[in-house]
């Protein structure tokens, strides 16, 4: 097969296409009722095109009739230049909840560290970020003061109008982890009171990361009464954590718990905060405010733990003592009942499988409900649960279970007909030794076809930052982020060469000691140095690896990685590609660098640099970024370029000028990472400008 062909072979895997080519994969469910859920059937139309079909079944596994009504708001709110102002549908009253905002000093405006020109250059408007109170008359949202913060900035260097020829520049602010407290962004919260007409500042410290304060994602949660809400709150350098109980009628706070940490504290166990609904924290206060149930790792496995409203005295509930507490899915205070997902299962041959288990408030009662041995995605009624479960080698499959974990009946199967019709190749999952030479890792293989005739080089897929695990756990044929599934492992299969996903050692997940090797220590990214010491084992595993042509490639926290591979075992990479790279995190905001290293300390970001190491450079390196990224600032790029310039060295660069930071979603920058691993790793010449049919 020619090399033509073969392109167009991993032409046919991009995402637009596998989107399109699995039947009821992820089926969406709702509960719209005590015993009724919908779930959304699809099939194919004339076209050949996914039509959704909404079905509503009881929890017997019956289709029923329902419907669904949607109540009115009443109190409805919108913003003037940063202030609130409430308009009562019933008296057509609009009243100005407040009337003292400026630039940069706002509330309820959106604010995100990573997408703020982004939103701009897509014309968001935006309404007043809030989280509603159960009976909706009360909300919970904060007021931002960025006056003093720093500015980071973008230039629009392209004009779709013959009129424009000057380019446009953006600004935004965003602290970096130099910037002392005083000038980085002060998040302060207020409740918001629509019968009274009222904003009352709520007793508790400033926040200096960007909340989360929205029905879908909230730092807080309301009691049923409206008149309550909790709230978990981090304190700047991720090393202490608070609990709050406050009283939505004066703004009142009461510190429930307070919990300090030497290393990182994880308050959700994958590493970034996580909860049941659009909560944030896998934690609760009970409807009576006499209990509340803390997470935490103090123990080194994430367990819950049961205080007493008033006391300090925490209870582990969970028997299982490596088990992963994970999300919380549903709390009957009735029966004194958490149901949640939880990972690191003894009987689950990856540790990464989530499940979903129920545990009594006393600890008494423990049980997992999903018995297959694989990854699960479960949507919890009050009387039964619908589950979706697969691995990355076999297909989805819907059930509806009863609450003890009994089958009710499976819904559906996904069909993948068209997916393998199209060349799909099935991963492999493997596991192998990590540097330490004991300690279990867990990866997956895509391999080219019929691999076994001659050598063929080996493609690494690197994320290599401390807050996600990357090897995809479920079956995979699409990318919300519209980048190549799996990294773009399929498009190398049809090009002759094999793939692979690693999570080393400090990738989360699998406990806190496991987690901390990332600790202070940007330069291990994901393991780095067990992805070099699990080759020899991999070349055992599949004789038909060539260990000589091995590359690798990655975007933000895996373009870091990438350059660390290179320039860290440049006798192990030959080839790299790496994009919208963090190379040195003193220039990346705080939010993601302070995570894993604590307040700054100059000696722990220098040993971090990526660039440290730039004299190391022999193998071929492509660095590629977006003129607009508003979350790794392209000036992070052009440094590391500035240095290689200083020292001789030869790479490649490419600019996408209308990318920001998702330069993995552009085709041509995808047929140029092709390009460039089949010239430099498979040594064969690539068709000239191959154009994919989608690009414009």
């Amino acid at each position: 097969m020619d090399i033509t062909e073969r392109y167009r072979n991993a032409e046919k895997l991009l995402t637009p296409y596998t989107r399109e080519s699995v039947l009821n994969g992820a089926p969406n469910v709702q509960w719209v009722g005590d015993k009724v859920f919908k779930i959304d059937m699809e099939s194919y139309d004339e076209n050949g095109k996914i039509v959704k079909t909404p079905v509503y079944m009881d929890v017997d596994g019956e289709k029923t009739e329902f419907t669904e009504t949607v109540k009115k708001d009443r109190y409805t709110l919108s913003s003037d230049k940063g202030n609130i102002i409430l308009t009562d549908a019933e008296t057509g009253k609009t009243t100005p909840l407040t009337t003292d905002a400026e630039p940069y000093y706002e509330y309820a405006n959106y604010i995100d560290l990573n997408s703020q020109v982004t939103v701009k250059l897509q014309g968001y408007e935006g309404k007043p970020i809030v989280c509603w109170s159960p009976d909706r008359t009360k909300f919970v949202t904060y007021r931002s003061d960025r006056r003093k913060t720093p500015h980071l900035y973008v230039i629009k260097s392209y004009f779709d109008d013959d009129c424009c020829s000057r380019p446009e520049l953006y600004s935004y602010p965003c602290p970096i982890p130099r910037d002392s407290d005083d000038v980085v962004p002060h998040y302060s919260f207020f409740i918001g009171d629509c019968v009274k007409g009222t904003m009352t500042k709520i007793d508790v410290p400033d926040l200096l990361y960007p909340p989360h304060c929205s029905d879908s994602s909230s730092m807080f949660k309301w009691l049923d009464d409206s008149e309550h809400l909790y709230f978990t709150w981090l304190k700047r350098g991720y090393l202490e954590g608070r609990y709050y109980l406050i009283d939505a009628n004066d703004g009142s706070a009461q510190l429930l718990f307070c919990e300090k940490a030497e290393t990182f504290l994880n308050l959700g166990a994958s590493g970034v905060p996580d909860g049941f609904g659009p909560y944030r924290f896998s934690n609760f206060v009970t409807q009576d405010m006499t209990k509340f149930f803390w997470w935490s790792e103090k123990d080194n496995y994430a367990h819950l733990y049961r205080c007493d409203v008033g006391s300090n005295e925490l209870v582990d509930i969970i028997p299982e003592k490596e088990l992963i507490v994970q999300k919380l899915q549903y709390v009957d205070e009735e029966n004194e009942k958490i149901y949640f997902m939880g990972n690191n299962d003894k009987d689950c041959c990856d540790p990464l499988y989530f499940n979903l288990y129920v545990v009594s408030f006393d600890g008494k009662y423990f049980k997992r409900l999903t018995p297959e041995d694989a990854c699960h995605s479960v949507k919890v009624g009050k009387k039964a649960f619908v589950d979706t479960y697969s691995t990355i080698d076999t297909v989805p499959v819907t059930v509806l279970r009863d609450l003890e974990g009994n089958l009710i009946k499976e819904i559906v199967r996904a069909d993948a007909t068209k997916l393998f019709e199209r060349g799909y190749v099935l991963p492999e999952r493997f596991t192998v030794k990590a540097s330490d030479g004991k300690t279990d890792i867990y990866g997956i293989i895509v391999k080219p076809q019929n691999p076994e005739t001659e050598k063929v080089p080996l493609v690494d897929y690197i994320y290599g930052a401390a807050q996600m695990a990357n090897v995809p756990k479920t079956f995979t044929w699409d990318n919300p982020a519209n980048r190549e599934i799996m990294g773009g492992l399929q498009q190398f299969a049809q090009l002759g060469m094999a793939g692979v996903i690693i999570d080393g050692i400090g990738t989360p997940g699998r406990g806190k000691a496991f987690h901390d090797a990332s600790w202070q220590c940007f330069e291990q990214t994901d393991g780095l140095a067990d992805h070099v010491y699990c080759f020899d084992e991999l070349c055992e595993k599949y004789p038909f690896i060539d260990k000589d042509r091995i590359g690798i490639w990655g975007n933000s926290g895996g373009g870091y990685g990438t350059v660390q591979a290179l320039l860290t075992y440049p006798e192990t990479f030959k080839v790299g590609v790496a994009s919208s790279g963090n190379y040195d995190n003193r220039m990346y905001e705080t939010g993601w660098t302070e995570r894993y290293s604590g307040p700054f300390d100059d000696e722990v970001f220098k040993r971090g640099d990526a660039a440290k190491n730039a004299k190391n450079l022999t193998g071929k390196l492509l660095l590629a970024y977006g003129a607009l990224d508003d979350n790794v600032s392209a000036s992070e790029t052009i440094r590391l370029c500035d240095i290689l310039n200083r020292l001789n060295k030869d790479y490649d660069l490419m600019v996408c000028p209308r990318i920001n930071h998702n330069v993995p979603s552009d085709y041509y920058f995808m047929r140029r990472k092709m390009d460039y691993f089949v010239k430099y790793l498979l040594g064969t010449e690539p068709p000239k400008e191959y154009r994919f049919e989608l690009m414009k």
